[in-house]
């Protein structure tokens, strides 16, 4: 592999990352690894095990840190933090001192998260089709492409895709000090996905 370097006084790396979807143990938690990087599991960051580096050098230098769209993989989002088909790409995993994961997540349609909380709290930026979000004791929200939406810390809330209509938003989120990037609560119901506002485009 070939590494890119900048000139000094810029010190940067280049690795592989590569995160294993596998089933570890319970061969029903696949995927639930990556899905704690990114912030959508409750519980410790398990990050031991799931990169890979290259450990390129050049005259000394160590090369800037790349993830090659080829290296990961899409995970289903688990059906104990999410109702209907949920899928999410991997775009940023928590690597101290960085606290920061972010991922792209694509909603069929009705598909939602469940209630949950963010410590430092949630931003999500829509980029395709037409989606709802709600907070505690708010109205639910459409929200179309270039529409962000943050959720303060502690703030309770969910988030997913229009009854007739996809959904895919970028979710950004920090973890805390024990590498918990979240809190999950009860599904989101029928009822409450239907008190929607009429989507018309």
């Amino acid at each position: 592999m070939k590494a890119v370097v900048y000139q000094e006084p810029y010190k940067v790396t280049v690795e592989e990352m590569h995160l294993d979807f596998r089933p570890r143990g319970d061969p029903a938690s696949g995927g639930r690894e990556a899905l704690k990087l990114l912030g959508l599991a409750g519980g410790a960051v398990a990050a031991p095990g799931l990169f890979i580096g290259c450990g390129n050098e050049t005259n000394g230098r160590t090369a800037m840190q790349i993830t090659r769209n080829s290296s990961t993989e899409t995970a289903a989002g688990p059906s104990e933090w999410f109702t209907g088909a949920v899928y999410v790409d991997t775009l940023a995993a928590p690597s101290g001192p960085s606290r920061l994961g972010a991922a792209s997540a694509h909603f069929a349609p009705s598909a939602r998260t469940a209630w949950h909380t963010y410590p430092f709290g949630q931003t999500i930026y829509v980029t395709e089709g037409v989606g709802l979000c709600q907070r505690h004791g708010g109205p639910v929200e459409a929200i179309r492409p270039g529409d962000r939406v943050f959720f303060e810390p502690g703030e309770d809330h969910w988030h997913g895709a229009a009854r007739n209509r996809f959904v895919t938003h970028i979710a950004m989120q920090e973890a805390d000090d024990s590498g918990s990037p979240v809190s999950w609560g009860e599904h989101v119901t029928d009822e409450e996905h239907g008190e929607a506002p009429p989507i018309n485009s």
